[in-house]
C-alpha cells in the first residue's frame, strides 16, 4: 500500500512539474514573440552605436559654427536619429518575459518612427525655409507625430495598415517645399530627401504586405524594412550635414 503511494505521490510529483515547465514554455514563447528570423534586430543594434558617434559628431559641429535655434533644431534631430536605432535594437533584441514589456517596447518602436520622421523635418525648417513655413511644416510633422503616440497608446489593436499609410503621409509633407528648397539653391538636399522618401516608402510596403521573406529563417521582410529603415536615414543624415556645413 506504502510503494503504491510513494509511486503514485511521485508520478503526481513528475506531472506537476510537466505541467509548470509545459508553462513556463509557452509563457516565454508569447513574451519572445515565436520564431524569428535569426538576425532580427542585429542591424538596428549596430546602427544605434552608429548613430550615436554621427549625431554627436553633428551636434558638436553646429554648437560651434551655428546660430543657437538651428542647433537646437539640429539637436532635436541627433537624439530621435539615435533614439529611433535604440530603441527599436532594443525592443528587437532584448529577451522579454512578460506579454506587459514585449507591448510596451513594440508601442515605444512604433512611436519612434513618427517622431523621427518629425525630429528629420525639425533642422530642415529652422535652416532652409521661411518662417511662416516652417511653422507651419513642424506643426503638420509632430501634430503627426503625436497624434500616431496617441494611437499606439490608445489603440493598440488597430489594423496593421494603418500605420504604414501615416509613416508614408508623414514622410512626404515635403511634397510642397519643393519650390522653396530649388529656390534656396539646396537641390542636392532636396534630391537626397526624395530618395531616402522612397526608401522609406517602400520599406514601408514591404513591412506592410509582408513580403518578401515572410516565412525566411534568417533574413525577412523585417530586416528588408530595417535595411532600407537605415539606407533612408543616412541618406537623410548627409541631406542635414549639407544643410549644416
Amino acid at each position: 500500500m506504502t510503494v503504491t503511494s510513494d509511486a503514485h505521490d511521485t508520478q503526481s510529483s513528475q506531472n506537476l512539474q510537466s505541467l509548470q515547465s509545459s508553462q513556463i514554455q509557452k509563457i516565454r514563447w508569447i513574451a519572445d514573440r515565436g520564431e524569428r528570423p535569426l538576425v532580427r534586430g542585429w542591424a538596428h543594434l549596430f546602427a544605434a552605436q552608429v548613430a550615436t558617434i554621427a549625431a554627436t559628431v553633428l551636434i558638436t559641429y553646429s554648437w560651434m559654427m551655428r546660430p543657437w535655434w538651428e542647433t537646437l533644431g539640429i539637436t532635436i534631430y541627433g537624439l530621435g536619429l539615435t533614439a529611433l536605432f535604440t530603441v527599436s535594437a532594443t525592443y528587437h533584441r532584448f529577451p522579454w518575459r512578460t506579454q506587459r514589456g514585449v507591448e510596451g517596447w513594440r508601442r515605444a518602436d512604433h512611436s519612434m518612427i513618427a517622431v523621427f520622421i518629425a525630429s528629420t523635418y525639425t533642422p530642415m525648417c529652422v535652416i532652409a525655409l521661411p518662417p511662416r513655413m516652417a511653422a507651419i511644416t513642424l506643426t503638420v510633422a509632430w501634430g503627426g507625430a503625436l497624434a500616431n503616440v496617441a494611437l499606439k497608446l490608445l489603440w493598440p489593436g488597430h489594423p496593421r495598415w494603418l500605420s504604414p499609410i501615416i509613416y508614408v503621409g508623414l514622410g512626404w509633407i515635403v511634397i510642397p517645399l519643393i519650390p522653396t528648397l530649388l529656390r534656396s539653391g539646396n537641390s542636392a538636399v532636396l534630391w537626397l530627401l526624395f530618395a531616402g522618401g522612397v526608401l522609406y516608402t517602400v520599406g514601408a510596403a514591404i513591412y506592410g504586405f509582408k513580403w518578401p521573406g515572410r516565412q525566411a529563417r534568417y533574413y525577412g521582410y523585417h530586416e528588408h524594412f530595417h535595411t532600407l529603415t537605415i539606407i533612408a536615414a543616412i541618406t537623410h543624415f548627409v541631406a542635414i550635414w549639407l544643410l549644416v556645413t
